[in-house]
């Protein structure tokens, strides 16, 4: 019964990295982000508004003025451009400088 548990969690570990490998991330610099309230604000606009978004997330950049952004979805070809327009009304306020393909 041991061996079987154990065959078990193996298959099911196999299956869970190999799901990992379907999800493309994606890094770039945003301005504008300075508080809580602000890393809502973009999170929940670009997770919303972008096709197959699995998570959005915004931490400390290298400097002050732009913070990294990165976005994990299930498909490839995400632009700056579209997330800049999944922005909306927000984009008027927060500017993404880069995203790119990691």
């Amino acid at each position: 019964m041991k061996k079987f548990t154990a065959l078990v969690a193996l298959a099911i570990a196999t299956l869970l990295a190999a799901d990992d490998s379907k999800f493309v991330t994606y890094e770039g610099k945003i301005t504008g982000v300075v508080c809580a309230s602000c890393k809502a604000h973009i999170t929940t606009a670009l997770a919303q508004k972008l096709p197959d978004v699995v998570s959005v997330d915004v931490k400390a950049g290298e400097t002050a003025e732009a913070q990294k952004l990165i976005i994990v979805t299930h498909k490839d070809g995400l632009t700056k451009e579209a997330a800049t327009e999944a922005l909306g009304t927000y984009a008027k306020n927060y500017q993404i400088l880069s995203l790119a393909k990691q």
